[in-house]
């Protein structure tokens, strides 16, 4: 394999992925550059091409195709066969130049590089990866990143946590990659209600899971062979039954986890643990593991799902063609490009080429240019506006973590319903997340844990549960945000926030409506003047909506 690039240049590398969630990450010298899931660009939620953001890439980092030493693609399900190039050599790319990963050790590599951690130990789990893999476990070092579980060709995908959790998803009504719906809607039910084990675990550590079909049929078919009365098909969370078995597979899903868990752990003597796959997004189980293992340092990947993929090929490819392990630790999920000035105002001036298609623009509207944006955004959630909010380079993955988000004031309980109901159009039972300043998190949490990612549910104190009663679950967690000062302006916006209210914390969601989060100016418009939003905060552009009377917020008790 190639090392160390062009003599005297830099070694860059292009990450790529077949199946769902794709996209394009760059890697130059170890570090990420850019990155970006193409339903970002082409507007198609889990999208399974790639071709925009490779030229979005290429085209923020200022390159060409033929600057790129090494691409690396990496596939769910199958393997990709030996010299597959995804088309690149129609692109006039060498199939030299072209390399592929199993799908999981893409998962680790993104993990490990991304902790910080001079060595660990790396579980990732999922719906799938490569031959039929679901769990499988590494230690990472400098040196490398080493598979040390069995993969066992015989044992089918629905025996898996991943899939299991993705059965149990679909039983409910929901679509396989929605098993946050199943986590939020576990919090209303009992989880010993059913009281049948749902895994069975190997003396080696490994776990079987006691379906014999994926999907639905699955289910029901366990559902019958051991006599448990789960309600009806589809009912998505309209009865108690269906909101106990989503407790029931929540409660087997951590207890198969911990088990997993503690097994690695003896075996590797680590005291680090890197987590990835999609099951890393279960930030109820996350918090159960902190739980469990208090002295354990954590590390969840945040674009743990397939939207990892390309910058854990990339950042493989790098450690494959350098012979180096990347250190690519960051404090941020920022991977995407800024937007100037001058693009900005092409979108609010609605030039074609930034209108998004099918998009029904119902406001007219003003801006202007802002002096202290982050200030204003402050004011106006005080007053009890829902705001849109986009700031610098979107982030990696499926939270939005003050770069692409919708913020409101979260001490309004009512402001939960008014959001889902009227501008998200989303279930009734799903909650939002509270963005907390960092040196303010313990008054909430009571501990010092930095949870940066919104990965993580941690139970809130009693005492700061009426400080963000709208970004609160019915359990009393809630999947924070500690937000650093570094984090300009959305620290900012917090710190002022808390100037005027006394409460260091915002409700804070992703930035769509029933689509991909947005990625550009002229997305964010759309958005905005298509929702029931009351504004949007573009960079140092405040827009509103012309004649739009004030909102009522919904019912129940305010603060």
């Amino acid at each position: 394999m190639h090392r160390g690039g062009r003599c005297g240049m830099s070694f860059t590398v292009a990450g790529l992925a077949i199946g769902h969630d794709c996209g394009c990450a760059l890697v130059r010298d170890g570090q990420p550059v850019v990155a970006i899931s193409e339903e970002r660009l082409d507007r198609h939620r889990h999208s399974g091409l790639w071709a925009s953001s490779l030229t979005y890439c290429l085209e923020h980092a200022g390159i060409r195709i033929g600057d790129v030493d090494l691409f690396v693609f990496s596939s769910g399900g199958p393997p990709l066969p030996a010299g597959f190039d995804g088309g690149l050599s129609s692109l006039g790319v060498d199939k030299s130049r072209v390399t592929t990963v199993d799908h999981h050790l893409s998962h680790a590599f993104g993990a490990f590089c991304l902790s910080g951690f001079e060595d660990s130990a790396v579980l990732v789990l999922d719906a799938v990866g490569n031959c039929e893999d679901t769990e499988s476990s590494y230690v990472a070092s400098r040196d490398g990143v080493v598979r040390i579980s069995e993969r066992d060709p015989a044992r089918p995908r629905y025996k898996g946590i991943g899939s299991t959790y993705e059965a149990f998803t679909n039983f409910l009504g929901f679509n396989d990659e929605e098993s946050g719906k199943t986590m939020a809607l576990a919090a209303y039910g009992d989880p010993g209600r059913f009281g049948v084990p749902l895994f069975d675990f190997a003396p080696d550590g490994g776990v079987m899971g006691r379906l014999t079909q994926t999907h639905h049929w699955g289910v029901l078919e366990f559902a019958r062979s051991n006599g448990l009365a789960f309600g009806e098909l589809f009912d998505a969370g309209e009865s108690q039954e269906s909101r106990d078995v989503a407790a029931y597979v929540q409660h087997e899903t951590e207890e198969a986890l911990l088990k997993l868990i503690d097994d690695l752990l003896k075996r590797t003597g680590a005291s680090r643990l890197c987590l990835s796959g999609g099951v890393a997004l279960n930030c109820v189980a996350n918090d159960r593991i902190r739980r469990e293992y208090p002295g354990l340092d954590l590390f969840v990947l945040p674009p743990a799902s397939d939207t990892g993929q390309p910058l854990g090929n990339a950042l493989y490819g790098h450690w494959r063609g350098s012979g180096e392990m990347p250190t690519a630790h960051r404090g941020s999920s920022s991977f995407g490009r800024q937007y100037d000035e001058g693009s900005i105002r092409r979108a609010l001036a609605k030039f074609a080429d930034t209108l998004t298609y099918g998009r029904l623009y119902r406001y007219e509207y003003e801006y202007y240019k802002d002096s202290d944006p982050a200030r204003t955004a402050a004011q106006l959630l005080a007053e009890g506006a829902v705001i849109g909010w986009f700031q610098g380079g979107s982030e990696l993955g499926p939270r939005a973590l003050g770069h692409r988000s919708i913020l409101a004031d979260p001490r309004d309980s009512r402001v939960r319903t008014y959001v889902n109901s009227a501008i998200k159009h989303r279930e009734w039972f799903r909650p939002f997340a509270p963005s907390i300043l960092a040196e303010e998190s313990h008054r909430f949490t009571g501990d010092a844990v930095n949870r940066s990612f919104m990965l993580e549910s941690p139970s809130i104190l009693e005492s700061a549960r009426t400080d963000i009663a709208g970004a609160l679950h019915v359990d009393g967690t809630a999947r924070i945000q500690c937000v650093m000062p570094e984090q300009r302006p959305f620290h900012r916006l917090i710190s002022a926030f808390a100037d005027r209210t006394g409460v260091p914390a915002v409700l804070n969601t992703s930035f769509n409506v029933r689509e991909p989060i947005v990625e550009t100016p002229g997305q964010a418009l759309g958005t905005f003047l298509s929702s029931e939003l009351d504004y949007l905060v573009i960079e140092d552009f405040v827009v509103s909506k012309k004649g739009q009377p004030k909102k009522n917020r919904g019912n129940g008790d305010g603060a």
